[in-house]
């Protein structure tokens, strides 16, 4: 009895306890009520015509005009640059838009801001736009050339290899690619390094022309090689094709050795990517011999190791760090061969290290190539 009792008061608590509760949450057994999905109100939005222009090298302007019956409240660009990537990237630039039926507006796209882009670049563009109803359209899908219309261009091409010049004779234009092509050759023979895709060559008449196609040039650029869009950009004047040849299969070769260990972990060594670009012009120029000896004689020569990075700001010290690559390089070569060299890019493309990949194609980290490439200068 006295249990019994005791059952009927707590039930009696909880229905009272029920009772004081909000209706919300004591009815949480009951059907959610279905969600309402306001449709986009109808209206006649439509993109008239998207465009884009440049101001070279510094801007790209992109355009867009669009009307509707309602007020256009929302405009983004979106575009994406043809590089050489592992990953798609689009970019999204949203404009201010004053609400109305009509837009007529652009979008600047500030070239400083990304340290600008040589002539032959290519970029996908499209609009999108909302108005109050949002309702949404999108435009087709453009491409735009980024190209230096300041100059006529001629164009020369062979093979993967696309020549434009536009001061000079054909037969100047020709110089320039056979030296192209033997160094192309000479790279496959000599390290198995070959093209994989498409390259554009952009010859200026002179350094400062071609500083004049740059954003942040420096004083000192004669060439440049834009490895992410496999374009490369010289100065040679027609009277100066002794240099001129050189420079062209110096930046060409840059192009073959990242088309060929191109990977999304890791690039390659800064030594071997330069030594690459020296050995394929030929012999060393004097130049850089004198620094070599002149350092060497003074047991100041930079480790390997330093090597790895950028090299300095420094004049002397670049010519030393310039030299030391050029030989490296002949060292791998003459000592070990084509193939060796040849397996070696194939593991920096695998996306090992510095250290790994020496290790596994000739038996030795950095430091002891550093040990074995010095004792052979003894």
């Amino acid at each position: 009895m006295k249990l019994h009792k005791i059952r009927s008061a707590a039930i009696i608590a909880v229905i009272l306890v029920s009772a004081l509760l909000p209706q919300s949450v004591i009815a949480y057994n009951a059907p959610t009520p279905p969600i309402t999905i306001t449709a986009p109100a109808p209206s006649t939005l439509s993109i008239i015509s998207t465009s884009a222009t440049a101001q070279f090298p510094n801007t790209i302007q992109f355009n867009v005009s669009a009307q509707s019956d309602l007020n256009i409240v929302d405009a983004r660009l979106h575009y994406r640059l043809n590089r050489n990537s592992f990953a798609q990237v689009t970019t999204e630039a949203i404009v201010s838009v004053t609400p109305a039926k009509t837009l007529s507006t652009s979008y600047i796209f500030d070239l400083r801001y990304v340290g600008g882009l040589p002539s032959g670049v290519k970029i996908e563009y499209w609009w999108t736009v909302k108005d109050s109803g949002n309702n949404v359209q999108q435009s087709p899908i453009k491409t735009f050339t980024f190209e230096d219309t300041r100059y006529q261009w001629q164009t020369l091409k062979q093979g993967l290899v696309t020549l434009y010049w536009y001061q000079g004779n054909t037969q100047f234009a020709q110089t320039l690619m056979t030296a192209a092509q033997q160094a192309l050759i000479k790279l496959a023979a000599d390290t198995g390094s070959q093209l994989k895709e498409d390259v554009s060559l952009y010859i200026y008449a002179n350094s400062q022309d071609l500083q004049g196609s740059m954003v942040f040039p420096q004083e000192w650029t004669g060439g440049v090689a834009f490895t992410e869009f496999n374009i490369i950009a010289i100065g040679v004047s027609p009277d100066n094709l002794t240099w001129g040849t050189g420079a062209v299969v110096h930046e060409l070769a840059h192009l073959v050795t990242n088309q060929m260990t191109e990977n999304p972990y890791n690039s390659i060594p800064v030594w071997l990517n330069e030594g690459l670009s020296m050995y394929a012009e030929g012999p060393l120029d004097s130049i850089y011999v004198a620094y070599f000896e002149m350092f060497k004689s003074q047991n100041q020569l930079i480790s390997v190791r330093s090597l790895n990075s950028p090299f300095s700001a420094d004049a002397n010290v670049a010519y030393l760090a310039y030299a030391e690559s050029y030989y490296l390089v002949k060292f791998l070569v003459d000592r070990y061969g084509r193939d060796k060299l040849a397996a070696l890019l194939d593991a920096f493309a695998q996306g090992s290290t510095y250290d790994n990949a020496l290790m596994k194609v000739y038996g030795f980290n950095i430091t002891g190539l550093n040990q074995v490439w010095l004792a052979s200068l003894n």
